[in-house]
């Protein structure tokens, strides 16, 4: 199977700081979503500046479409890309902007204008586009840049936390924009730091932190990996005793400590854990006040798993 994405022990180093560690993995041909998931700090934007060819690497080797990405047009013309950030020219409307992007990717004329009207329709901005950016929403201004990324029709997609700052309605919109890209034929990836979205989006993730390649595969088996990592819930209740009791008696249960309005309990596997939780609520064999997550963040996960890899 070829490859859109080859990279084969691809490092950067920004002076004495390294920021990807050598780092393997490949993208394959034809339509699907990639997510690259980290916590921010973990090397999801250096790794995007590699591939889309801001940067070239300090070691190994990056192959886009099986060519050097670093200051190659015959690569970078196939290469559309979503950059992190909300910045666009004050005053300006987006149909302005848009037209100006175009003429600067070396489009013209009725080639321009059919690509903007390509554009401007698969991202669903064909009236609104004329707004000013400053009358636009964030989940408009984001479609704006999705547009400009697909002007000169690219094989290639890269989306740089596309969601930060989006409303649940325009986070769930982009991504349909997205999956619609894909079935079209575009490999695509997408960073972000939050699970949730990941895993509702791509097909695949490739999980990194502190500029390493912690692991690959499908969203099931990254949950998965996941879930092996201890959760803390804090469990409110009249008897700290009757929780503890009943704790013990799940192979789940890593860990318990007894507070004085309840427990806390530490457990492997809570997607299996909280609805046998749940069953003994309801069935009032377990009378709870309050139920917390202490920890369900992606750093201690990651440390976790740096931890076990070790």
């Amino acid at each position: 199977m070829t490859a859109t994405v080859s990279l084969e022990r691809a490092s950067l180093r920004y002076g004495d700081i390294l920021g990807l560690s050598p780092t393997t993995f490949e993208l394959p041909d034809g339509g699907g979503i990639t997510g690259l998931l980290g916590p921010n700090g973990a090397g999801k934007s250096t790794l995007i500046q590699l591939l889309s060819g801001l940067l070239p690497p300090s070691g190994g080797e990056v192959r886009v479409f099986g060519q050097v990405p670093f200051r190659n047009p015959a690569v970078l013309s196939r290469i559309g890309l979503v950059p992190e950030g909300d910045r666009f020219p004050v005053g300006l409307r987006g149909h302005h902007w848009l037209r100006m992007m175009g003429e600067l990717s070396g489009l013209s004329g009725s080639h321009l204008n059919a690509a903007m009207a390509s554009a401007l329709t698969a991202v669903g901005m064909e009236v609104n586009g004329k707004k000013l950016f400053s009358e636009m929403s964030k989940g408009m201004r984001q479609r704006m840049r999705l547009g400009q990324a697909l002007l000169h029709d690219p094989e290639f997609l890269i989306l740089d936390e596309p969601f930060n700052g989006m409303d649940p309605e325009s986070r769930l919109q982009l991504m349909e924009l997205l999956r619609q890209q894909a079935l079209a034929g575009r490999r695509i990836l997408v960073s972000s730091h939050i699970l949730g979205e990941v895993a509702q989006l791509t097909d695949r993730i490739l999980l990194l932190f502190r500029g390493r390649l912690l692991a690959e595969g499908s969203v099931a088996e990254i949950r998965e990996l996941l879930d092996r990592h201890p959760v803390e819930l804090r469990i409110g209740a009249e008897s700290a005793q009757a929780v503890a009791r009943w704790a013990v008696e799940h192979d789940e249960l890593v860990a318990l400590r007894m507070e004085e309005s309840g427990a806390v309990l530490a457990v492997r596997n809570p997607r299996s854990f909280l609805p046998k939780l749940q069953e003994a609520v309801l069935s009032g064999a377990l009378p709870l006040s309050s139920l917390d997550p202490i920890d369900l963040n992606l750093d201690a996960v990651f440390q976790f798993l740096t931890k076990d890899h070790a």
